[in-house]
């Protein structure tokens, strides 16, 4: 007999294993995580935090403690620049300036388009949080410093072994499904995971460094790329990592681009002095915290799912970090398995298996196209060298003559600028693209397709266009409940109900959910928005993006993503609700 029973171990206690544990606490599914590390992460790692993170951490009650230590991002900026200091001609030149993830004029379709702005909070400043919350919701069941052995699983469940690191003895725990959230360090290859793609693409020298900035930095710079010739890096960029946000930020990450094809280590010890001559701040002092130097690098899993075996983040596709879609992917990971574990070991699928595929189904498509869109946007950051009239094949004097001429007060100089306002707009790609971030879409067995074409998306990814289409995410729409203001997304709980939204005229989908409800077990909430419904749509957005008719209906999954659409009443609204409802939980009798 094992030591523990549970439903679900969660190996890997960084972002996606953390808040997988949250999710299942909140699902109300008895589980287990371990981590081999006795803390959460030390360095900066990954720090943007979209607008479908953000809504997640809403829904499950994370947001304002993120917020209240995240960088607001309304006027966040990324800045091109020769240099922070100095006073030759090649100094300190602005070379251009992007809006940046919901920051000055992306602001307005950001909001638009979420309930939650995004934000910036490093990732040795949200595990911490993200740790917090899971401990209070399952006491002694979040496991630090304990690490996975070896597992086995058969057809009923997984028995692993686990080691106490602190005190060396190990013991057994049996559960009906094990995920692997550990970036890919045991799990994977136990199951013989095959990662698929390009593989290591250059290296990269990422730091945790602190350093006072304030009389060279721009306040709202949320990133600054250094560009400057005779450098041994293809670029290098500064994020700001709090806990002070602003010019007088104490910690930043600093990240060396190497180019392609140089392997040379950067030692640590170095670093400060290679970033003060990048900087041309001679005097200036840093703190060398930690850092690393890794393989950057494009790679998918062929498989998200090993029988009873799932792994999810990191361990099932590792990307390249522009965009910043590694993190957030790996969140929306979990928001999607969550709650498929939870109705498979709630009893409510009769065919679990059926339901439990539909993850690798819905994300890995996804995964992999964001792992592409990172690698596609990394890559287009080589014509900010061509914009500026760089080139790798030329020398110091000629790549730092082709600067001063961009920069000069000549027709031709302003020729150059143009162009390159031009060249380097195509980085909205990476810095605002919001159609990337909440417009997945999902194709599975958890989805009852209304036979209607998926909509046309922008090939930039920059305009998201909300629909109730099933597959998709549920559109945001601010409502009136006569209190307040509240979101189309808060009306989704964060206990693994479905939510029915209906019209005026949807008594008879209100009447059906309730029946459906009783009969299968499943706790399905209906609302109605409209004059005379529970929630009030003031603006007409909701009217507007719904897809259907004041006696139409929109089943959505607890993902937040809708499972099934009627545009307007049926005969049988109980018999085709129950219907919709028995194909996205595998529940057919």
């Amino acid at each position: 007999m094992a030591d523990i029973e549970t439903k679900v171990l969660v190996v890997g206690g960084g972002g996606c294993g953390l808040i997988s544990s949250i999710l299942l606490s909140d699902y109300g599914v008895d589980h287990l995580l371990i981590e081999r590390h006795p803390t959460t992460s030390h360095l900066p790692k990954a720090h943007y935090l979209n607008p479908r993170t953000m809504e997640i951490f809403r829904q499950h009650g994370l947001a304002d403690d993120v917020y209240a230590q995240g960088m607001p991002t309304h006027n966040a900026t990324v800045r091109v620049v020769t240099s922070l200091g100095g006073d030759e001609p090649i100094d300190r030149l602005e070379l251009h300036t992007f809006d940046a993830f919901g920051g000055n004029s992306l602001r307005e379709p950001y909001l638009a388009a979420a309930p939650g702005a995004s934000t910036n909070l490093p990732q040795l400043r949200l595990e911490p949080i993200m740790r917090e919350h899971a401990e209070k919701r399952a006491p002694g069941r979040v496991r630090f410093h304990h690490e996975l052995v070896s597992f086995t699983q058969d057809a009923e469940g997984v028995t692993s072994t686990i080691r106490d690191r602190d005190s060396g003895e190990t013991y057994t725990v049996r559960s009906e499904y094990l995920v692997g959230a550990d970036g890919g360090k045991t799990v994977g290859p136990a199951v013989g995971v095959a990662m698929e793609g390009p593989g290591i693409l250059s290296h990269l020298k990422t730091m945790h460094i602190g350093m006072d900035l304030s009389a060279y930095i721009h306040g709202d710079a949320l990133l600054t790329h250094i560009s400057r010739p005779g450098t041994r890096f293809w670029w290098l960029a500064l994020v700001a990592m709090g806990p002070t946000w602003g010019k007088h930020c104490e910690e930043w990450g600093v990240a060396f681009a190497f180019r392609p094809g140089d392997t040379e280590p950067l030692p640590d010890e170095d670093v400060p002095d290679v970033l003060r001559e990048i900087l041309n701040i001679p005097d200036l002092e840093v703190t060398v915290h930690r850092g690393g130097q890794w393989a950057v690098e494009r790679v998918v899993a062929d498989r998200f799912r090993f029988g009873r075996v799932f792994i999810a983040g990191d361990a099932a596709h590792r990307h390249v970090p522009t965009g910043g879609l590694g993190l957030n992917s790996a969140i929306h990971d979990a928001h999607n398995l969550a709650w498929k574990l939870a109705v498979a070991t709630g009893g409510q699928a009769s065919d679990p298996d059926r339901l439990l595929s539909s993850y690798e189904d819905e994300r890995r498509p996804v995964d992999l196209a964001n792992a592409d869109w990172a690698l596609f946007t990394f890559m287009n950051h080589m014509s900010t060298d061509f914009s500026l009239g760089i080139s790798q094949s030329a020398s110091v004097e000629e790549n730092t003559a082709a600067v001063l001429r961009f920069v000069s007060d000549t027709p031709m100089g302003r020729t150059l600028r143009a162009r390159a306002a031009e060249i380097m707009a195509t980085q909205r790609t990476e810095y605002g693209s919001l159609d990337v971030e909440l417009g997945a879409v999902y194709n599975s067995a958890a989805v009852v397709s209304d036979d209607t074409p998926t909509p046309p998306r922008d090939p930039m990814g920059g305009t998201y266009n909300p629909t109730t289409r099933p597959g998709h995410r549920l559109p945001h729409a601010w409502l009136d409940d006569g209190a307040g203001q509240t979101s189309t997304h808060d009306l989704v709980g964060p206990n693994g109900e479905l939510l029915l939204i209906t019209g005026d005229h949807g008594a008879e989908w209100g009447t059906a959910a309730e029946a459906v409800s009783e009969r299968l077990g499943v706790r399905i909430r209906a609302v109605r928005i409209g004059a005379r419904g529970n929630y009030r749509d003031p603006s007409g957005t909701w009217t507007a993006v719904s897809g259907i008719s004041p006696d139409g209906a929109v089943l959505v999954r607890p993902d937040n993503v809708v499972g099934f659409r009627s545009r307007r009443v049926v005969p049988e609204p109980e018999r085709v609700l129950e219907d919709a409802v028995r194909s996205m939980l595998s529940a057919e009798v």
